[in-house]
C-alpha cells in the first residue's frame, strides 16, 4: 500500500448518486445511510473469479463492427416482438392496479361518465386487494420464518458427523440469507404479494452479481421480463429479457470493471410502459425523472440463442453444425447497442445447456406464460363491487341533498338572475326565496331521489360472499361451543375452504427449492461467498474444499412444508392432539409433556419461561383405595391369566421348534451320509482319472523321449557330414592354392624368358644400327673446308 500513492476519491457532478468510481485507479466508494463509506481498492479485478478461466469473458470485444450491428438488429426485433406480443397483459394489469384503489381521489362535484357509467363518487371496492394480502401474509409466514428459510432434508440415517456438517451448512446458509443477502427477504416478500398473488406469477433472478461479488437471488418484476406470451415456460424459451433500469453511475461502474464494453453511448432516454406510469401515478411520483442527470439506461439483459461457431470450442459436438448455441446478451435499448456477449452454459457441459437464472414462483398455471393471480379471479368481481359501491354512496348523496328544477321566472327575480341556486341549509335554517310571485311548491319541485334499495345491498353482499369463496380466504371458526368441534370436521372445512390455496403452496414451495439449489450449486462455484460473507460465518473455520463436501453431501430444502399450506392446519392439527390427550383410551398411550411441546411449537410459542413441571397427584381417599386395590388385583389375575396362557403357548411353540430341529437333524444326518458316499464315489472316480492321466503322461514321456534321441542322432549326424564338408572344403581350398602358385610361378618365368628374348632383340637393333652408320659414313665421306673472304 505504501507504493500505491495516496488515495483519490472522484465525485462526479454528474450523478446525485451514492456511488463513485475513480476512473484511473479504479477505487469504488459508495455511500451508506448512516453516513460512512465503504472503499473498494480492488474494483479491476475483472467480471469474473480466477476460476471462470477466461470462460464468461465479454466476447463483443472479439466481433467486428458489422456482425455486431447484425446481432444488435436481429436481438432488438425479436425482443420487440417479444414485447408487442404481451401488450394486452400490460394492460390488464394497468387495469388491475387502477381496481386496487391504491391512489387517493376526490369524489366530483359533478356528474363524469367513465368506463363504469356515470358517477360522482370514485371510491374502489377492497376485495381484491384484501385477498390479495390474506394470500401474501400466509405464503410469508410459511416461506420466510425469522430464523431462516432453509432446512437439512433427513432421512434418519446419518451419523453425528454428518448431524454436525448438515447443522452448520443449515445455519450458515440462513444466516446468508438473512444477513449478508439482506436483499433476499424483501425483494421475495415484494415478490410474493405483486408478482404471485396479484400477477400470478413471481419471479426471482439468482446470479453471480458482478457489482457485489457475491450469490444474489432478487426479484425481477413481471412487467421487466419480456417473454413472448405463446411460450409456456421458461425453460422452453428461446428468449428470456430482463429490462433492467440502471443508474448511470452503476452503468459506469459495469463497463469499468468489465461487465460492459465501452461505447459512445449517449444521454440515455428512458420509455416507460403503461404499467410504470400508472405505478408512478399511484405513489404521486413521475416516471421519468425531470432531471436530464438522473435518467437511468434502459438494459435488455437477454438469454438467447445465437450462431457464434467462432466461440465453440473445438472439441464439441456443435463445432461447425450451425446450431444457435445459448449466449448472454446486455444490450443498451436507447443507444442500440450490444455490451457484452457472454456463454451462457458451463464450460465442462457437452450439450451446452442454458444455465438457469430465473425461477417462477406459480399461483394458478397459465392459460399463458404470465399465469393466473387474483386479478384475473376477482377483478371482474371487484369491478363490480366498485360500481356498485359508487352507486350506492351516491344514491345515498342525492337522497340526502336532492337537486331539482327551479321556474326562469324565480331565478329572473333573484337580484338580477345572477342568483345562485344551490341552497345549503344548516338544522333549524330556512332560506328566503323570491319565487317571482308563484306558489313555491310551483316555482320549485325536487327530482324523485331514491335511497339504496335492499336489492342492491342484497347484490353487494352476494358478490362479495361468492369472491371471498373464489378467493379462498378461510378462518379458522371462533365461537361458543368449538372446543367441542370433532377435530376432523374441522380440518375438512378448512381444506375444503383452502384448496387452490394448498396447491398454491405446493407450487411455491417446489419454486423455492429450485430457488434454493441453484444458490447451493453458485455457492459450489463460488464457495468463498458463503465462507467469507460474515465474520461470523459458522463455516468461517472451512476452506473451499470442506464447503464443497457439505454441499455435495447435504441436501437443502425449505423451511416450509408443502402438506400444510397455513398456520391454521396446524392449529387446527393440535386442537386434534389436545383432543385425543382428553380421551380416556388414549391418556395412558400419550406423553402430556410432548403434546404439549407439539402444540406450542404449532402455535409457534417459545416454551421458555411458559412451560413448568406437572403437579403431583393428590393421594385418593381411603374407600377409593380400596376399590383401586381391588381393580388392580383384578387386572392382576388378568394379567397372570394372560401371562400363563402365554407360557402355555410358549411351551407349544418350543415343543414344535424342537420337534421340527430334530426332523431337521435325521434330515441333516441322511445328508451327510449320502453325502460321504457319494464323496466316497468321487474320490474313487477322480483316482481312476488320475490313473489314467499317469499313464497317458507316461506314454506322451516316452514318445518324448524316443523323439529326443531321434533327434540327437540327427544333431550328431549332421555334425559330421559338416565336419566331412568342412575337411573337403580344407583339401580343397589347399589344392586350389597351389595350382594358383604353380600358375604364378609360370607367369613369373614366362615374363623373365620374354625379358631376355627382348633384351637380344634390342642388342641385335643396335649392332645393325651401327653396321648401316658406319657404311654411310663409308659411302659419304665429308667435304673439304673452304678459307674465310675467297669466293
Amino acid at each position: 500500500m505504501a507504493d500505491s500513492g495516496p488515495l483519490r476519491i472522484v465525485v462526479q457532478d454528474e450523478d446525485s448518486e451514492t456511488i463513485h468510481v475513480d476512473p484511473d485507479t479504479g477505487t469504488i466508494t459508495e455511500a451508506q445511510p448512516d453516513g460512512s463509506v465503504i472503499v473498494r481498492l480492488d474494483a479491476k479485478a475483472g467480471f469474473g473469479d480466477k476460476d471462470d478461466d477466461k470462460w464468461f469473458d465479454n466476447l463483443a470485444h472479439k466481433l467486428d463492427g458489422v456482425k455486431l450491428a447484425v446481432l444488435t438488429n436481429d436481438l432488438i426485433e425479436g425482443i420487440k416482438a417479444d414485447d408487442q406480443s404481451r401488450q394486452g397483459w400490460l394492460a390488464n394489469t394497468t387495469r388491475g392496479l387502477d381496481l386496487l384503489g391504491l391512489q387517493l381521489e376526490s369524489p366530483s362535484t359533478n356528474v363524469e361518465t367513465t368506463g363504469d357509467g356515470p358517477i360522482t363518487s370514485k371510491v374502489k371496492n377492497p376485495l381484491l386487494f384484501e385477498s390479495i394480502l390474506k394470500g401474501w401474509a400466509n405464503a410469508e409466514a410459511e416461506m420466510l420464518p425469522a430464523e431462516g428459510p432453509v432446512k437439512v432434508k433427513s432421512d434418519g440415517k446419518e451419523s453425528n458427523a454428518e448431524d454436525t456438517e448438515a447443522e452448520t451448512l443449515e445455519r450458515a446458509v440462513n444466516r446468508y440469507l438473512t444477513t449478508t443477502a439482506t436483499e433476499y427477504y424483501p425483494e421475495t416478500s415484494h415478490m410474493l404479494l405483486w408478482g404471485t398473488y396479484f400477477r400470478g406469477s413471481g419471479f426471482k433472478k439468482v446470479y453471480r452479481c458482478p457489482r457485489r461479488r457475491r450469490v444474489v437471488s432478487e426479484k425481477v418484476d413481471a412487467k421487466d421480463l419480456i417473454v413472448s406470451d405463446t411460450a409456456t415456460d421458461l425453460r422452453s424459451c428461446g428468449r428470456i429479457t430482463h429490462e433492467i433500469s440502471m443508474r448511470p453511475s452503476v452503468f459506469k461502474l459495469m463497463v469499468m470493471i468489465g461487465a460492459y464494453r465501452k461505447t459512445a453511448a449517449t444521454q440515455p432516454n428512458p420509455t416507460p410502459n403503461e404499467v410504470d406510469h400508472k405505478i408512478a401515478a399511484i405513489q404521486g411520483t413521475e416516471a421519468i425523472p425531470s432531471r436530464p442527470e438522473d435518467k437511468p439506461y434502459t438494459i435488455w439483459e437477454t438469454q438467447c440463442e445465437l450462431d457464434l461457431d467462432e466461440f465453440v470450442p473445438a472439441g464439441s459436438k456443435f463445432k461447425g453444425q450451425g446450431i444457435p448455441l445459448p449466449y448472454l446478451v446486455s444490450v443498451d435499448k436507447d443507444n442500440e447497442e450490444i455490451l457484452s456477449i457472454r456463454r451462457d452454459w458451463y464450460e465442462e457441459d457437452e450439450w451446452c445447456s442454458r444455465i438457469r437464472m430465473y425461477v417462477r414462483y406459480p399461483y394458478i398455471p397459465g392459460p399463458g406464460f404470465y399465469g393466473t393471480g387474483m386479478l384475473n379471479l376477482l377483478g371482474n368481481s371487484s369491478a363490480a363491487l366498485t360500481a356498485a359501491w359508487r352507486e350506492a354512496l351516491d344514491a345515498g348523496m342525492y337522497a340526502n341533498f336532492p337537486g331539482g328544477f327551479m321556474a326562469k321566472s324565480a331565478v329572473r327575480g333573484m337580484s338580477g338572475g345572477n342568483a345562485n341556486t344551490t341552497f345549503q341549509m344548516g338544522p333549524g335554517e330556512f332560506v328566503p326565496i323570491d319565487t317571482g310571485g308563484l306558489p313555491i311548491n310551483q316555482a320549485v319541485m325536487g327530482t324523485q331521489y331514491r335511497d339504496v334499495t335492499p336489492g342492491l345491498l342484497s347484490l353487494i353482499d352476494k358478490i362479495t360472499e361468492q369472491s371471498k369463496a373464489l378467493g379462498q380466504s378461510a378462518e379458522l371458526p371462533a365461537a361458543e361451543g368449538v372446543a367441542n368441534v370433532p377435530v376432523g370436521t374441522m380440518l375438512a372445512q378448512i381444506e375444503q375452504a383452502t384448496k387452490v390455496m394448498a396447491a398454491a403452496h405446493k407450487g411455491m414451495h417446489q419454486a423455492q427449492s429450485e430457488e434454493i439449489q441453484m444458490i447451493c450449486d453458485l455457492f459450489r462455484r463460488h464457495p468463498d461467498d458463503l465462507i467469507k460473507s460474515d465474520g461470523d460465518s459458522p463455516v468461517g473455520g472451512w476452506d473451499a474444499n470442506q464447503l464443497v463436501a457439505a454441499l455435495n453431501n447435504v441436501h437443502l430444502v425449505p423451511v416450509s412444508d408443502p402438506n400444510v399450506p397455513s398456520h391454521i392446519h396446524r392449529v387446527a392439527k393440535a386442537l386434534g392432539l389436545i383432543q385425543l390427550a382428553q380421551m380416556p383410551m388414549f391418556q395412558s398411550r400419550l406423553d402430556p409433556d410432548e403434546v404439549l411441546r407439539r402444540v406450542l411449537a404449532a402455535m409457534r410459542e417459545d416454551p421458555t419461561g411458559l412451560q413448568i413441571p406437572a403437579a403431583p397427584q393428590p393421594p385418593a381417599p381411603i374407600g377409593d383405595m380400596a376399590k383401586m386395590v381391588d381393580a388392580q388385583a383384578k387386572a392382576k389375575k388378568v394379567d397372570a391369566d394372560i401371562a400363563t396362557k402365554n407360557t402355555d403357548n410358549a411351551l407349544k411353540e418350543q415343543e414344535l421348534r424342537t420337534d421340527l430341529a430334530t426332523r431337521q437333524m435325521d434330515l441333516e444326518k441322511e445328508r451327510v451320509i449320502h453325502s460321504a458316499d457319494a464323496q466316497k464315489a468321487m474320490v474313487d472316480v477322480a483316482k481312476v482319472k488320475a490313473d489314467v492321466m499317469q499313464k497317458h503322461a507316461q506314454v506322451d514321456q516316452a514318445d518324448v523321449d524316443s523323439r529326443r534321441k531321434a533327434g540327437l542322432g540327427l544333431i550328431q549326424a549332421g555334425i559330421k557330414a559338416h565336419e566331412t564338408h568342412m575337411k573337403h572344403q580344407m583339401d580343397l581350398t589347399k589344392h586350389v592354392g597351389e595350382m594358383q602358385k604353380a600358375q604364378a610361378e609360370h607367369a613369373l618365368g614366362a615374363a623373365d624368358h620374354a625379358r631376355e628374348t627382348k633384351k637380344d632383340e634390342n642388342q641385335a637393333m643396335i649392332g645393325q644400327n651401327d653396321s648401316m652408320t658406319k657404311t654411310h659414313q663409308a659411302l659419304n665421306p665429308p667435304q673439304p673446308t673452304k678459307p674465310k673472304g675467297k669466293k
